[in-house]
């Protein structure tokens, strides 16, 4: 799918595959005295949260295909699971001093970030040809508590703590 994507000689950055991943809370600059207190309410949320099921279908782009500034593969889960733990994580987050999320939750995953207007019309009819596009499934069972480090080449990112589901 990034390779069809890729063809079309848009200017975008490529997410390299080890760095994908579902931001389900982005919390910003976090003072390691804060790290701890985030640490123990994560750990807290994944005890009460079920593993889910789910796949990657759909790409699209945000704000919009017309305007295309960052490109992305959706995460489609079966039943709330992760629908729920996104709602916890940013309650959590929340109860720390973090501030609410204002925007509807889109599970999504980065796949590349455009960076100019060349080969725009090549890149949107990628796109369409990618509707319908599905991986196979997968299991969510865990979600991790990344440092990101941003760099010219692209953020860099360090886990910090994993957390198991259930």
């Amino acid at each position: 799918m990034v390779a069809e994507l890729g063809a079309c000689r848009a200017d975008v950055r490529w997410v390299h595959a080890d760095s994908m991943h579902l931001t389900l809370k982005f919390l910003g600059n976090v003072d390691i005295r804060e790290v701890v207190a985030v640490d123990e309410a994560l750990k807290r949320v994944a005890g009460t949260a079920q593993p889910a099921r789910g796949r990657l279908c759909d790409i699209g782009s945000f704000p919009h295909i017309s305007r295309p500034r960052v490109l992305w593969a959706g995460v489609q889960t079966d039943g709330e699971g992760l629908a729920n733990l996104y709602a916890a994580t940013d309650a959590a987050m929340s109860e720390l001093g973090f501030p609410h999320e204002k925007r509807r939750f889109h599970a999504h995953v980065t796949i590349g970030r455009v960076r100019g207007d060349r080969e725009l019309a090549a890149l949107r009819e990628a796109v369409g040809r990618q509707a319908g596009f599905g991986s196979a499934p997968f299991t969510i069972d865990s979600f991790t508590l990344f440092e990101s480090e941003l760099r010219r080449s692209g953020a860099r990112h360090t886990a910090l703590a994993v957390y198991q589901l259930g």
